[in-house]
């Protein structure tokens, strides 16, 4: 990259966080309120959905027409006040500002499965909190016991899929738990030429606690022209990011873990043989 390059992706970095810092001024006195007033949460969570969205307008607009990203928007049809999880490939950090352009502007408010790591990052980890994101432990301490860890975050998942069904939203789930690099395929011997193995326990335990409340799963998969990092997407080495999308509703989806397991590993190779074709185009 050119120092050119590395000032335009600095100047969006800061634009970025300035934007979501004044969101979160705005966002944490009525997170303390819906803590001080229960009574009040409807209305406080509707204010709170306003400042989401007024700060995800801000950052497309600044990708969109100042960097200029383009990607597709596809009208899903997700109602505001359903419960949705929402399931894709995992990239970079530009992930999310693509998935939450799609997902909430004519739709629920999209919460992630957020590390717990993240909530030490500032204004990150204040998003996570006021917003309720649920938070997993996703690296197990020294000498620590990893079954433990993953029990935990199980028993994060199910009280997530609890507060789901009072307060409708759409969790994302990137079911690779990471992003996606060819050195992390080859350690893991991943199957697939373009993913990492899917995390199928966390994805059906998701599932399963959601029950009757969860109205559909949105799949997505970001096709883009070539590995990039965030930052040098700000710096606008990519143009354009494809998005392949599909609306799944409950009734269409697998009853019990290993049908839904199954389930899930054929829409992996779905998304694998998305990817490959996109890049046989390219070539």
């Amino acid at each position: 990259m050119t120092p050119l390059a590395h000032l335009r992706a600095a100047v969006g970095l800061v634009v970025i966080s300035l934007n979501l810092g004044f969101w979160v001024v705005l966002a944490l006195p009525l997170a303390l309120a819906k803590l001080l007033w229960p009574g009040g949460r409807g209305a406080i969570e509707r204010a709170m959905g306003g400042i989401y969205r007024a700060a995800l307008w801000i950052d497309d607009l600044w990708l969109g027409r100042v960097v200029g990203i383009r990607w597709p928007r596809p009208a899903l049809g997700l109602a505001k006040d359903r419960t949705y999880v929402v399931l894709s490939n995992h990239v970079s950090w530009s992930d999310i500002f693509v998935i939450q352009s799609i997902v909430v502007r004519d739709g629920p408010l999209l919460k992630f499965l957020a590390k717990r790591e993240l909530l030490r990052v500032p204004i990150v980890g204040a998003i996570i909190w006021a917003f309720d994101f649920p938070v997993l432990r996703r690296q197990a301490k020294a000498g620590g016991d990893e079954a433990a860890r993953r029990t935990r975050d199980l028993e994060t998942l199910r009280a997530a899929a609890d507060v789901l069904r009072d307060h409708p939203a759409a969790v994302m789930n990137f079911a690779e738990g990471t992003r996606s690099t060819e050195a992390k395929r080859v350690e893991q011997e991943s199957p697939y030429a373009h993913l990492l193995i899917p995390r199928v326990g966390g994805f059906a335990t998701l599932i399963e606690g959601l029950g009757e409340e969860l109205e559909a799963v949105v799949d997505l998969t970001l096709v883009y022209p070539r590995p990039v990092s965030f930052w040098a997407l700000l710096a606008g080495a990519v143009r354009e990011i494809g998005v392949d999308a599909e609306v799944v509703p409950r009734a269409r989806l697998p009853r019990g873990r290993e049908d839904t397991i199954d389930w899930l590993l054929a829409r992996w190779a779905r998304k694998d043989a998305i990817l490959a074709g996109a890049q046989s185009a390219r070539d």
